[in-house]
This record gives structure tokens, C-alpha cells and sequence, in this order.
């Protein structure tokens, strides 16, 4: 799938449903080509066998609750956390996020206030979505998320790139990968993904959404291991 196919996928489904991302589970599961220059697609080449976990939005509080006591669980594991500030569990979580946080094992970072399309917004509506979020960010957890930033659906273009970047938003993580992960997705489905994508130097996308990668948790922590597999954030392999 070529990159434009795969932005048509992905902003039909958000069109289709003209709803929000709590119940968008279209995202498409295939890499792009090819993103835009300048984006974060995959890891640098490491010695270690590694992976990037990463997991967006926060729709579902009892999924990111889920997420929150499988890292407090399992002190291995370190995942990168893209807030949707809109949502309310990154609120209602805030304590025990805030201690993974500090402890170095979850990063986090930005994807927007509103969870809008950022290539149908105006320069100033991006500014806002970013801005906001990165103080959410710093004043919910105490920590200052940087430059790394994640766009809604992977909407992105060399205008939002340059936006961005003009307000200290300068590395956007994309992906190459994704559990499937979404309201209305069997678990199975999700587990299959993971089976296909989960491998080193990926940056797997995933979504706090529903618990359709929680029933999965046992399955993906014994394939990690099975290939060797360690978690890292992205500023574990990009630096801050």
C-alpha cells in the first residue's frame, strides 16, 4: 500500500464515522511507503533487538487503566504514550501515569487537544492542538514531552511538519506497524497483527480504545520473548 492509499483509508474511515476515535478502529494495519520527509517511521539500527510500543489516545479509561497495571506489573516493559488531552482517563490516571513517567519507563507524548485532522486545520487550530497538549502534558505529569508528536489517523503533510516544528514540535513519530487495535476489533485479529509486525527496529502503533490488545497482553509478552525481543521508547532511541 502506497502512502496515499493508505492516508485515503485512513481519513475515509474518520470521514464515514464523523465521530471520534474511541470507535475508529479502520485505522489500516499495512505500513505506509512512504511518509512524508522529515517523520520517525522505524528505530536506528541497534545492537539490541528492540521494539517501540507505542500506544495512542486514551479513549477507554478502563484500557488505559489496563495498560497502566500491565507496566507496573512487568518493570521490563517501557512503552511511548501518545495523550489525547481531550480524553478524560489521562485525568482520571494521572497518579499512577505520573510514577511510570518519572520512572523513565513510559514516555510521554503528543497527539493533540481534539484528535482532528491536522491537514484540513489551519496553521494557528495546529499551534492550539500542539501547544495546548504539550502544557496538559507538563502539567498533569510534571514532565516537559518535547518535541515528539504523533498526528491523528497519520494525517500529515510538509505544511503541518513546518507548523509544527515552528512551535517546538519538531520529531513526529509515525509507525511501521499496528495491532489493529479498535472498538469493535476481535482480539484475535489484533493478536494476529501483532504476530505479523511485533519484530526489531519497529515502531508499533496501538490504541488505549478498548481491551481488544488487553486479552492479549499474556500472548504478546511471550512473543516479545519468543524474538527476543525488548521494549524501548522513542526517547530511548532517539534521545530527548
Amino acid at each position: 500500500m502506497d502512502r496515499r492509499a493508505f492516508l485515503t483509508v485512513s481519513a475515509a474511515a474518520a470521514s464515514a464515522l464523523a465521530i471520534g476515535p474511541s470507535v475508529n478502529p479502520f485505522l489500516p494495519t499495512e505500513p505506509a511507503l512512504a511518509w512524508p520527509k522529515g517523520c520517525i517511521s522505524s528505530l536506528p539500527a541497534s545492537k539490541t533487538r528492540r521494539m517501540a510500543w507505542t500506544v495512542d489516545d486514551g479513549a477507554s479509561v478502563d484500557s488505559l487503566r489496563a495498560y497502566v497495571k500491565l507496566l507496573e506489573k512487568h518493570e521490563e516493559l517501557r512503552m511511548t504514550m501518545f495523550v489525547w488531552a481531550g480524553a478524560s482517563s489521562w485525568k482520571k490516571l494521572a497518579k499512577p501515569l505520573t510514577e511510570l513517567t518519572q520512572s523513565g519507563r513510559v514516555q510521554m507524548a503528543n497527539h493533540t487537544m481534539s484528535h482532528l485532522s491536522l491537514t484540513g486545520a489551519t496553521d494557528r487550530k495546529i499551534k492550539q492542538e500542539l501547544v495546548s497538549t504539550g502544557r496538559f502534558i507538563e502539567d498533569t505529569y510534571g514532565v516537559d514531552p518535547g518535541p515528539y508528536w504523533r498526528p491523528p489517523y497519520g494525517h500529515i503533510d510538509a505544511r503541518v511538519i513546518k507548523v509544527a516544528a515552528d512551535n517546538g514540535f519538531t520529531k513526529p513519530v509515525l509507525w511501521y506497524g499496528s495491532t489493529g487495535s479498535g472498538t469493535g476489533v476481535s482480539s484475535a485479529s489484533v493478536l494476529k497483527n501483532c504476530q505479523k509486525w511485533m519484530a526489531n527496529g519497529r515502531i508499533i502503533i496501538d490504541h488505549a480504545n478498548s481491551n481488544a490488545t488487553v486479552a492479549n497482553f499474556a500472548s504478546i509478552r511471550a512473543l516479545l520473548k519468543a524474538r527476543g525481543l525488548q521494549t524501548v521508547t522513542i526517547t530511548d532511541a532517539f534521545g530527548a
